[in-house]
């Protein structure tokens, strides 16, 4: 990710949020109430700083909190429940994206 020297005061408080909220569906509108940015400024903001938009910004959270818990509980917990902890809610989707983005699968990392 990438961070630019000067931070938009909307980043630490979208990102607090999207920390906070990580595990449930976040919506444009749920951002843009808790900023008091407009929704399209959130977007704007967010690929100016990122180099990505909010979704893809919450994404990437949820990925790395997700690799952290597989690396921490290995098979000792279920990905399936690690994946909706971290708000996953298609388990499919959740491994294609976890293997294009780590080069490795979740179960493959759990077992490592």
């Amino acid at each position: 990710m990438k961070h630019n020297v000067s931070v938009h005061p909307l980043i630490p408080r979208a990102c607090q949020y999207i920390e906070e909220h990580h595990q449930h569906k976040i919506t444009m509108a749920d951002l843009a109430q808790y900023t008091n940015y407009s929704e399209r400024s959130i977007q704007l903001i967010f690929q100016k700083h990122f180099e990505q938009s909010p979704f893809e910004y919450i994404d990437e959270v949820r990925m790395q909190k997700a690799f952290n818990l597989i690396q921490q509980h290995k098979t000792r917990r279920n990905i399936t429940d690690i994946a909706r902890d971290v708000g996953f809610a298609h388990l499919g989707r959740f491994s294609v994206n976890f293997r294009k983005r780590f080069g490795i699968s979740p179960k493959m990392l759990a077992r490592s």
